[in-house]
């Protein structure tokens, strides 16, 4: 479905040229639920606003069923951090916004609207307004909204990011029960590792900038999955020894040359027993 072939991006600053990207090389097949992970300024969100067609690569080429992307369109729904509702629009309204301008007939766009509401549970608060909402219950709407666009891609920025553990326990949940029930191709980007085993089914492990592909890691355990499995924490810290060496090279480009992790006196080691006692 989506082939990224040997892309760089670079973006021009007052300091001079930053490379962003560096031979990104990467296939998806339909229905892959693909996780992106690496250290800050990594490139993951650059590789996903190049494959939502909001970003142009500076040389290579990304195409989509054989066809070059050369802007945004329909068929790749982004889902970012912000719901980015409009706050004038009853929740309802909001998911239908974009099959309106698609030009989907109102009595087709209601009840789609109405069948992804059901979906994210959210169907007894159709007629409320985005204020009225908790910020998890915005990003379900704003996931009913890409959900009813029939896009066969949807890419996610960090959407859990921003909630709190339990909502984002029910979330990640929901989530694995949306993919397997449309088998949609999913292709989400995280900082968080657990986040990233619970959901894919490739992890994609990128190095610290110019962002590469380092390693990729097929999960393939038992869904539904729960954050607790042996075999969950375990995948987990395979890829965080990966990511090890990137994570340093970020805190070393930003700290004294002479940090370490192991040498961090922010860092706790497992089994210092900090909080103990208060």
């Amino acid at each position: 479905m989506l082939e990224i072939v040997n892309v760089h991006k670079n973006f021009k600053t007052k300091n001079g040229v930053t490379n962003a990207l560096q031979e990104v090389n990467l296939s998806v097949k339909n229905g892959d639920f693909v996780v992106l992970v690496g250290p800050s300024g990594c490139g993951k969100s650059t590789l996903l606003n190049i494959i939502a067609g909001l970003e142009k690569a500076t040389s290579g080429q990304v195409s989509k069923s054989g066809r070059p992307i050369l802007d945004a369109g329909p068929d790749r729904m982004v889902m970012f951090q912000e719901a980015a509702l409009f706050p004038w629009l009853k929740v309802i309204d909001n998911v239908e916004y974009g099959m309106k301008i698609k030009g989907t007939g109102k009595r087709e766009r209601r009840e789609k609207a109405i069948h992804y509401l059901k979906m994210v549970h959210l169907t007894r608060f159709a007629s409320a307004y985005p204020h009225e909402l908790s910020v998890g219950m915005r990003q379900r709407v704003a996931l009913a909204r890409a959900l009813s666009m029939d896009s066969d891609m949807l890419l996610m920025d960090e959407p859990f990011a921003a909630l709190d553990s339990q909502t984002k326990s029910i979330l990640h949940a929901e989530l694995q029960q949306i993919w397997g029930a449309t088998k949609k191709t999913i292709i989400f980007v995280t900082h968080n590792v657990e986040e990233a085993v619970l959901l894919a089914d490739r992890v994609i492990v990128m190095t610290a900038n110019p962002g590469r592909i380092k390693k990729e890691f097929r999960v393939q355990l038992a869904r539904p999955r729960n954050i607790e499995d042996i075999d969950l924490t375990s995948t987990v810290g395979q890829i965080l020894g990966e990511l090890k060496e990137e994570v340093e090279k970020v805190a070393k480009a930003e700290l004294d040359s002479d940090w370490s992790l192991e040498n961090s006196s922010f860092i706790s080691r497992p089994d210092t027993h900090l909080g103990n006692g208060i």
